[in-house]
């Protein structure tokens, strides 16, 4: 595997975009620290003791966003930055997690015969 090239791809695609959630741990970070501008795109659920969150839905339409509110394409390049990144959602600091998602996604960082195995050692988890 390559090391992340900065594509934005997972965080562009629309179909990535519609299947994401925030963990409890997320949603109660978020509101300890106060960050309204990303629980403005989170469908929280569930109690108040037990939340988790419905990623990224448009606060002025209720739709699911085609693409993460907080990815920003670098000035001059075709690569992509997040606003976040400190307090990103756990599913972002996750990914990659499988070879046919980075597939799905077209991430720049998959190499051919790249499995799921190096995928998990590359972010150092074990299988």
């Amino acid at each position: 595997m390559k090391p992340c090239t900065q594509c934005g791809r997972c965080c562009t695609n629309s179909t990535f975009m519609g299947t994401m959630t925030a963990s409890g741990d997320d949603v109660k970070r978020w509101r300890i620290e106060g960050r309204r501008d990303i629980l403005s795109y989170v469908g929280v659920l569930g109690g108040e003791d037990d939340p988790w969150g419905d990623l990224w839905i448009s606060p002025r339409t209720g739709e699911d966003a085609t693409r993460c509110p907080f990815v920003r394409k670098l000035r001059g390049k075709e690569r992509y930055t997040c606003t976040i990144y400190e307090t990103r959602p756990e599913v972002c600091r996750l990914y990659p997690v499988a070879v046919d998602h980075m597939q799905d996604v077209r991430c720049e960082m998959l190499e051919p015969g790249d499995t799921d195995a190096d995928v998990a050692a590359y972010m150092g988890r074990s299988e």
